[in-house]
């Protein structure tokens, strides 16, 4: 019996927070596509509200002329997620510890860290032409190889 394909999504928006309407209906059809259950399918919004957030509001500055992507797909075995902008770029070496004593009461600059804490994978890289991808990975497999549900 063949491997049923798993479906993939993406999704281009300008670079406007009210655009994220459109992620999270995005991200709802990927869960259900992949029948997460329910704790993963919060971690996986989470995740990737935080990195679209980062893309629309640090990456383009906001600049509806920019466009921020999201793509997600599945092997299966694990979830892989894209997140590209237009913007300048950082590295994830210089995102301040949002846990450091000087920044705890700064209202923003925990994305990363949640990001971090919940996917098995994170990198960045430039784009060419400019621009910033972030892809992480969320390995579905369980401890015991089960994949959980």
């Amino acid at each position: 019996m063949a491997a049923k394909r798993r479906r993939s999504f993406e999704l281009t928006i300008p670079s406007r927070i009210e655009q994220m309407e459109a992620v999270h209906a995005l991200i709802e059809e990927a869960v259900k596509e992949y029948k997460l259950n329910n704790e993963m399918a919060h971690w996986i919004e989470l995740s990737v509200s935080e990195s679209m957030i980062n893309a629309i509001q640090h990456g383009n500055k906001a600049d509806p002329s920019k466009q921020a992507t999201l793509r997600i797909s599945s092997s299966g075995d694990a979830i892989e997620i894209i997140v590209e902008d237009e913007g300048c770029g950082f590295t994830l070496d210089k995102v301040a510890d949002p846990t450091d004593k000087a920044n705890l009461l700064k209202p923003s600059g925990r994305g990363i860290l949640i990001i971090r804490s919940f996917m098995d994978e994170v990198d960045l890289s430039q784009r060419e032409g400019g621009g910033c991808r972030l892809r992480m990975v969320k390995r579905l497999s369980g401890l015991d190889g089960d994949r959980p549900r």
